[in-house]
């Protein structure tokens, strides 16, 4: 069902209310007759009536859709209406359930009740307080392979978090601000559908009535972009309340804020009609997230991530913006990432010659500050918003503690030219090295014009270094990293370990240069062990998680060349070390 976005700062008092009656699936027929509460206009809670076409069992493994056909109100012309989610049914004044689904391009209102006893199988624990763990990683998701997309600024999809969504489950509707392509993008693989049904305010605020049939709305993001899901209160039993009859992500634990909504009017669709709904006031906060409905506490506060993007437009003016997102192991990183790419394609060229920089830092709680530095120059600004969800994936994914986000800042600066720098050639004064002495490096680069100029490396040659050949590496951080010149598996056994390798990854806007060399050894949970014979050291497991206890190359040396514009480009020689 389709939602809507709400944002205010107002408060209510919980709502203390008695639970109903209810009928089970196997008391129910064809053909019997019941109403449902829903609104329509406004806060009023109205009636509709439905005739029971049926009991679709197996709807899913252990699940079943009570089938109906409703009338009244305006349903003979939108049928099912997005936002009906969650409606509570009655029949003989017993609640059978919520209506939670309806078909897409309907000629007449014809929906799906989820029956009440699986949303209160699913929803009775509700918890009190938010979780505080963190509930990954997944097995195929070791903190090595997202440390390592994110040190080259690009997120994991949806479905390499967690796989496949069910194909049987319904998508969730985001509406509020409309998002672009890219921000769309960025949702790849999500159990989600994105409306275009905008978020009013300045009209009617009468609250909708806390109670069953009552209009709701769960907060994803707030401030100055709105995200957001809307619905109807199912079932309501001292201050914990029930929603929608299906899932929003089917997360599981969350804590996200839960609106009181008014309905503004009803939108008539060929393919999806839906409710216009408005904010009126926080009411509190949801707690769980099941694939049978969504459940909360009233009263209840929900702890959000700050976030601020300041927009430096050529020097000319900056802009500030602040928002509010989720705080989830999976969906902050896409939250924040989708509030970069609105930002820039409200205020900046799509297409064209553009270049973007970026600086800021991710506080958490009881650890440094996590720098950001990047530099896009590009035609598309997709890069920049990808960069910012891969670095907050690499600390929302990490299985050792959840983090505390204090805030996420950012200043972006716009210029429109293209500050691109490309690695033309690399150059040894000398083909040979001696253990102890300086290696100068000379290396060619070029603007996107053809004008070139060249640059001096000064690498220390190690006196630990092993007579014989080795590599010399010249690149921007991001294809250093991708060409992984020490093959070590990392040792990382705390958030702060993240923190600290975020810190120190290379940056796409500096040239580096780093001399590698292939040596035998072996590991010790990420240590190099110098010196031990081969036949002992095949011995020796190199981390406990690799069957590959070799350490082929290690960094002898690295030198670095702050350019503050986008660099791009790889070459490598080989050096004689003596």
């Amino acid at each position: 069902m389709k939602l809507a976005s709400v944002i205010a700062l107002l408060s209510v008092a919980p709502l203390l209310a008695q639970a109903p009656a209810t009928l089970g699936v196997s008391e129910i027929r064809a053909g019997m007759k019941g109403y449902g509460r829903t609104v329509f206009q406004g806060g009023k809670i109205e009636r509709f009536e439905f005739e029971v076409l049926g009991v679709q069992k197996n709807a899913a493994p252990g699940r079943s859709r009570i089938m109906v056909r409703a009338s009244g109100g305006p349903l003979a012309d939108t049928g099912i209406l997005a936002g009906m989610s969650g409606s509570p049914c009655y029949i003989d004044g017993k609640l059978i359930g919520a209506l939670s689904t309806g078909i897409a391009f309907e000629k007449e209102p014809i929906g799906g009740i989820t029956p009440i006893a699986e949303m209160l199988e699913q929803l009775r624990d509700i918890p009190e307080i938010a979780p505080s763990r963190t509930p990954l990683i997944l097995p195929k998701l070791e903190p090595p392979k997202v440390l390592k997309a994110a040190m080259l600024g690009q997120m994991l999809d949806f479905r390499a978090l967690v796989g496949d969504s069910d194909p049987q489950s319904l998508p969730m509707a985001l509406v509020g601000s409309p998002l672009g392509a890219e921000a769309q993008r960025l949702w790849s693989g999500w159990p989600v559908t994105f409306t275009a049904g905008p978020t009013l305010s300045g009209s009617r605020e009468e609250a909708s009535p806390l109670e069953p049939g009552g209009m709701v709305a769960i907060t994803l993001m707030q401030g100055d972009l709105d995200l957001a899901a809307a619905g109807t209160i199912t079932y309501v039993s001292g201050k914990r309340v029930l929603l929608f009859g299906h899932q929003l992500f089917n997360l599981g634990p969350v804590d996200l804020p839960l609106w009181s909504a008014t309905v503004s009017t009803t939108v008539a669709s060929y393919q999806n009609s839906f409710k216009l709904a408005m904010p009126v006031a926080p009411i509190g906060a949801i707690r769980l997230d099941r694939s049978s409905g969504v459940a909360g506490i009233l009263g209840a506060e929900a702890r959000m991530v700050p976030m601020r993007i300041g927009l430096n437009l050529g020097g000319k003016r900056t802009l500030n913006y602040r928002f509010e997102i989720m705080d989830h192991p999976v969906a902050t990183a896409a939250l924040a990432a989708t509030a970069v790419a609105q930002t820039l394609e409200a205020h900046t060229r799509g297409l064209g010659l553009q270049s973007l920089s970026m600086q800021g830092n991710i506080k958490l709680a009881g650890h440094p500050a996590i720098q950001i530095e990047n530099v896009v120059a590009d035609l598309n600004p997709g890069r920049i918003s990808q960069y910012v969800g891969a670095m907050l994936q690499a600390i929302c994914l990490n299985p050792f503690e959840k983090p505390v986000f204090e805030g996420i800042s950012l200043t972006i600066k716009a210029e429109e030219r293209l500050d691109l720098t490309a690695i033309a050639g690399v150059r040894l004064l000398k083909a040979r090295a001696k253990r102890g002495e300086v290696l100068p490096v000379l290396v060619t680069l070029q603007n996107i014009q053809g004008i070139r100029e060249t640059a001096t490396f000064n690498i220390q040659v190690p006196s630990s270094a092993a007579k014989g050949k080795a590599t010399l590496m010249v690149g921007d951080g991001f294809s250093l990293t991708a060409a992984d010149p020490d093959e070590r598996v990392v040792e990382v056994a705390t958030l702060g370990d993240i923190v600290r390798i975020l810190n120190g990854a290379m940056r796409n806007n500096h040239a580096y240069a780093l001399l590698v060399q292939a040596q035998p050894g072996a590991g010790l949970r990420g240590s190099r062990i110098e010196g031990i014979p081969p036949t002992v050291a095949s011995l020796v497991s190199g981390d406990g998680a690799s069957s590959d206890n070799r350490l082929q190359r290690r960094i002898l040396g690295r030198a670095v060349l702050p350019l503050e514009r986008e660099v791009r480009g790889l070459s490598q020689l080989e050096v004689e070390i003596e």
